[in-house]
């Protein structure tokens, strides 16, 4: 008797890491679209953003117009690639400082109530992007081509914004 609950402890215990690894491959290999970065995406009002490339930190903002076509645009792009989320590591918990260029944004919308709200989004050219302070997702495939089409995008679209230097 006591061999057979030493057999059947054992065979629940497999069966629940079984299924606790199956859910972490599960979790972190399912391709998700870009809303799942971009929150409330069709309410966005206005994106303010980093470009860090190495020492170099310039700010821009980018107004979207009621008409939503320049936000469109903006999502078409993310939205071409999918993503994965990804487990932050101590490797890559800080995806601005890994020697390549990186958008560090702002993004103001407004709620259900009319009120302005914002997050964080950073997005690296290496496919990885950090949302608030602790969702990271990395693109699959195609990373460069995809960053390089953001980049462009943006600089087209976006104001520099000037940087006060007060004495």
């Amino acid at each position: 008797m006591k061999k057979l609950r030493k057999q059947q402890k054992l065979v629940i215990t497999c069966a629940v890491i079984i299924l606790t690894i199956s859910w972490i491959i599960n979790y972190y290999s399912v391709r998700l679209p870009a809303t799942s970065l971009i929150s409330h995406s069709t309410t966005i009002e206005k994106i303010f953003f980093y470009h860090l490339n190495g020492s170099n930190i310039t700010p821009y903002l980018i107004e979207f117009e009621d008409n939503h076509n320049e936000l469109n645009q903006w999502m078409s792009i993310l939205d071409s690639v999918s993503y994965t989320r990804s487990a932050r590591s101590f490797v890559t918990k800080n995806i601005r400082n890994d020697g390549g260029e990186t958008f560090a944004f702002t993004i103001f919308y407004r709620d259900g109530d009319g009120e302005l709200h914002d997050y964080f989004l950073d997005m690296n050219q290496k496919g990885y992007a950090i949302r608030g302070q602790n969702k990271m997702y990395k693109m699959v495939e195609r990373e460069s081509e995809v960053f390089e089409q953001l980049s462009a995008w943006l600089f087209e679209k976006a104001v520099e914004m000037p940087v006060n230097s007060s004495k």
